[in-house]
């Protein structure tokens, strides 16, 4: 058949479909030119992402490491301490014993220890034999208010005098370290702390009287071998004078201050603080 002149020819329509399968075939195996996949690092703020991502892990570590530093910094610092504390009991009963008596000038410079267990326990056992006696007078004050004052007097005393001591000590050329000294003043409390004990419990039969005689043995033979010790350890002997005397004055005058002051000055105290 004929169409305006025109012939029909299957043979040709049938090849142009088949050209037109094989490109089509052709075009859908492979990706369109215009597509792209972005994933990961290819997608133009993913490098900025996993750079900021390493900085904060890096920050994070390193935060870590300071951390863990400081730690092991501070256990350090206190395993220092540990020596200072590691004795034993039947030590600790000997050295307190022997504080209450005063050595002979035999020429030999007596042993000093550095030690601070025993000296930390005679200061929290003089903070409750304080307690004890101000209550027992029938003070009124809060708890805190007690306990604060008497722990500040002890504590203060302890460091205080220590470091006065150790202040002289030093423009004195005495022989003797910081820890030393105070191991020395620690023990030396230990005649205090006998003197308060037995005028707070014996506090409703005994008299002045009986705290002098106390003072006068147990606080005059801590002291005498507290200022012993300075004056062997001393190399001019004028200047060991000077400073056993000061060690001793002081250490005497503190007993005289808890048994007479410490409780006048806290009676006024307690009629200022409300309770």
């Amino acid at each position: 058949m004929t169409q305006q002149g025109t012939f029909y020819d299957p043979s040709h329509v049938s090849l142009d479909m088949g050209s037109g399968d094989m490109m089509g075939s052709g075009d859908m195996g492979q990706p369109p030119q215009q597509s792209q996949s972005f994933t990961g690092s290819s997608f133009p703020g993913g490098k900025l992402g996993s750079d900021l991502s390493g900085q904060l892990a890096g920050h994070m570590l390193e935060m870590g490491t300071k951390q863990a530093k400081e730690a092991f910094s501070l256990y350090g610092r206190i395993d220092i301490l540990r020596p200072y504390f590691d004795v034993e009991p039947a030590q600790v009963r000997k050295r307190l014993l022997t504080a209450l008596v005063p050595e002979r000038l035999t020429g030999t410079p007596p042993l000093v220890v550095s030690e601070l267990y025993g000296p930390l326990m005679v200061v929290l056992t003089l903070i409750a034999v304080l307690l004890a006696g101000m209550k027992a007078t029938g003070h009124t004050m809060q708890e805190g208010t007690l306990m604060g004052t008497a722990m500040g007097t002890c504590f203060g005393y302890w460091l205080g005098a220590s470091a006065f001591f150790f202040a002289l000590a030093y423009f004195c050329d005495t022989e003797l370290s910081p820890i030393e000294v105070l191991s020395l003043c620690g023990y030396g409390l230990f005649g205090t702390l006998v003197c308060m004990g037995l005028s707070t419990l014996l506090i409703a039969t005994a008299s002045n009287l009986f705290f002098y005689a106390t003072w006068g043995v147990f606080g005059v033979s801590s002291a005498l071998r507290m200022a012993y010790i300075f004056l062997s350890r001393t190399a001019v002997r004028k200047q060991g004078i000077t400073i056993s005397t000061i060690v001793a004055v002081v250490h005497l005058l503190f007993i005289l201050y808890l048994k007479f002051v410490y409780h006048k000055t806290y009676e006024a105290a307690s009629k200022i603080i409300p309770v």
